[in-house]
């Protein structure tokens, strides 16, 4: 079966996405595979030319090769970020669902937002999800089953500390501060003259 220009792209931009590259760099990728498969189209070259005959294995190691130009640090950062997410996540949710104004933190539930922070920053998101082979799935069904019976059987003993609905609005105030200035400040994109 021959592969469209657009097909390899699309295939292509998947997998690079699973692989975790970022988008504005999968873009830039997409964009340069772009060039080479119109150059090779206006010289007359089939598109196998320039990815091979395994389309998965050059994606793969086109990744590998940008995944190695550029060292991952974000991964601390990032788990904060996702903690924090998932805090108040959990605190909002417990107001908004129970209707009550205070919040009991169990060690079940600082958990839940440890495993939140973790699959979130350590794993390629919802992205992958959609190519995992059927042997992650059912560990990861698994792990998930295993942790929530272990959540249930820690239960609501003890009571690490209470969260009133003010605390709550503010633990979630600097994230509402940050969404308000990154919404009211300029992108890079747009350019002002005068």
């Amino acid at each position: 079966m021959t592969l469209t220009a657009d097909d390899i792209l699309d295939r292509c931009r998947s997998e690079w996405l699973f692989r975790d590259l970022p988008e504005a760099e999968v873009d830039d990728m997409v964009a340069e595979l772009r060039d080479h498969l119109d150059d090779a189209s206006g010289a007359g070259r089939p598109a196998a030319a320039v990815v091979g005959e395994d389309l998965n294995a050059f994606a793969s190691a086109w990744a590998a090769e940008r995944r190695a130009e550029r060292p991952r640090r974000r991964t601390p950062r990032q788990l904060a970020l996702h903690a924090y997410s998932g805090a108040a996540a959990l605190l909002l949710g417990h107001h908004l669902v129970g209707w009550s104004a205070r919040v009991d933190v169990v060690p079940g539930s600082v958990a839940a937002i440890g495993l939140f922070a973790a699959l979130m920053s350590c794993t390629p998101y919802w992205r992958a999800l959609l190519h995992w082979p059927l042997g992650r799935w059912m560990a990861l069904c698994f792990g998930f089953s295993a942790l929530l019976l272990a959540l249930f059987l820690v239960g609501g003993a003890p009571v690490l500390f209470s969260v009133p609905l003010w605390g709550t609005a503010l633990f979630c105030l600097p994230a509402f501060a940050v969404a308000a200035a990154s919404r009211l400040r300029p992108s890079p994109d747009q350019t002002f003259t005068g």
